[in-house]
């Protein structure tokens, strides 16, 4: 076996040092360049993707949703925090208001009544909400901290006054309540717009003046493993059957759904783009089978197998598969990590180029370039996310879609009758 694997090499080597140069190497050099541009592209975007998506999950999971939600009397949600199966706990209410700024600007937002020491029962809690003015400070009852977008919109900072117009809750709630200033304390931001531009906190008891003081409300639960939600409602149900629990899953299904599809869209036509470097692997190979006919003639009169033959154009195939994905896997890996400093090269770049069109106008200085511009984007920079499962299957992919090329290109081979080539040729 040693020998026989010794002799496809040879040959294989020996093929390969003749394709370095004329059409055949060019087209090589074009197939090993279509993989590795393929799996640059998918790992950037994938890491990207993963990075927008998750930070998107992370905060929706550690400020909105949680990873259980129960609803309750105080009573029975005391039971369900005493199983101790959960890494944080804190009960809260909620509703839907209309916020008055200065300027008589209004907002919709949901005003959430949490714990006031919120931020030592919920450690990510309290590292996702990161304040950018003023502190988490709930400690009087008309006391509130609000999202960086909202306050923005209103024209809000630490220490203005802020009134509720109107609050939708239980039948004990007034619409337009009495205690309805609040004092801005903090500003938070999330980095997600849906939370930093709706989310309000106050205290419980403050909470209770404005959303009355009905007897039922929610436990925001985060659990170590999220995905333990099933086994650890099944565990409460069991040991609390009045109380209403809901999961994750279940209260983000339409948005983690949305996301799961974009994602699988975007991957779908990345893949085209293996598909088109197969095909033309597949007919490179082909013409580099017709132009060996007679080497391949003479190979399988002098004794060597079929199959042995076939191997060498398929492990051709791998080779040119394998090189590209490696060079694709380092490429896209750096991309990834440096996005953000070479976008940053980018504006300065720009932005130098712009200075010097400007000194030539005349001294007109045109704005400066931002890649992320906060006028149009809520963002400062690209978050990215590399999962190992993700970038091998891309690796693996990139292998077997030349090899799968080369493998069906090799076919052809069993059609070559020795004979009759060596005859004619």
């Amino acid at each position: 076996m040693k020998k026989k694997l010794s002799w496809i090499f040879f040959v294989l080597n020996r093929f390969n040092s003749a394709d370095t140069q004329g059409r055949s190497s060019a087209s090589t050099m074009f197939s090993i360049l279509g993989i590795a541009f393929g799996v640059t592209v998918l790992i950037v975007i994938l890491s990207v993707m993963n990075g927008f998506q998750m930070g998107y999950i992370d905060t929706i999971m550690q400020v909105s949703s949680a990873h259980i939600r129960l609803y309750g009397t105080s009573e029975e949600l005391q039971k369900c925090e005493n199983l101790h199966l959960h890494e944080s706990f804190f009960k809260f209410k909620e509703v839907k208001t209309l916020l008055q700024g200065d300027y008589e600007k209004q907002h919709g937002i949901l005003l959430r009544a949490v714990e006031h020491d919120v931020l030592q029962k919920d450690f990510g809690f309290a590292k996702t909400v990161k304040m950018t003015s003023g502190s988490f400070n709930l400690e009087q009852d008309n006391y509130a901290v609000i999202g960086y977008e909202l306050a923005r919109q209103l024209a809000l900072s630490v220490g203005d006054t802020a009134i509720i117009l109107a609050a939708a809750g239980s039948s004990d709630t007034d619409i337009f309540p009495e205690n309805r200033e609040l004092i801005i304390t903090g500003i938070f931001k999330t980095g997600y717009y849906a939370v930093d531009s709706s989310f309000a906190f106050v205290s419980l008891d403050g909470g209770n003046k404005i959303l009355g003081n009905e007897k039922k409300l929610y436990a925001s639960v985060k659990l170590k493993n999220q995905n333990n939600d099933v086994l650890y409602i099944s565990s409460v149900k069991n040991a609390v059957p009045e109380i209403w629990a809901e999961s994750w899953r279940s209260y983000n299904h339409a948005f983690f759904g949305a996301l799961q599809i974009e994602k699988n869209m975007m991957l779908l036509l990345i893949v085209l783009i293996f598909l088109v470097v197969a095909v033309n692997i597949y007919n490179g190979m082909r013409r580099s089978i017709y132009e060996r006919r007679e080497d391949i003639s003479v190979l399988v009169s002098m004794g060597a197998y079929t199959k042995y033959v076939q191997f060498i154009f398929i492990a051709n195939g791998f080779t040119i598969g394998f090189i590209g994905s490696v060079s694709g896997l380092l490429l896209g890996l750096f991309l990834s990590l440096q996005i953000n400093s070479i976008f940053a090269i980018t504006e300065q770049a720009v932005n130098k180029v712009l200075l010097f069109i400007s000194i030539l106008s005349q001294g007109y200085v045109s704005e400066e370039f931002y890649v992320f511009n906060p006028v149009y984007l809520y963002m400062e920079d690209v978050p990215v996310r590399l999962f190992f499962g993700e970038i091998l299957s891309v690796f693996l992919f990139g292998v077997f879609s030349a090899s799968s090329a080369a493998l069906i290109a090799a076919k052809r081979i069993l059609k070559f009758k020795p004979a009759e080539v060596m005859r004619y040729e």
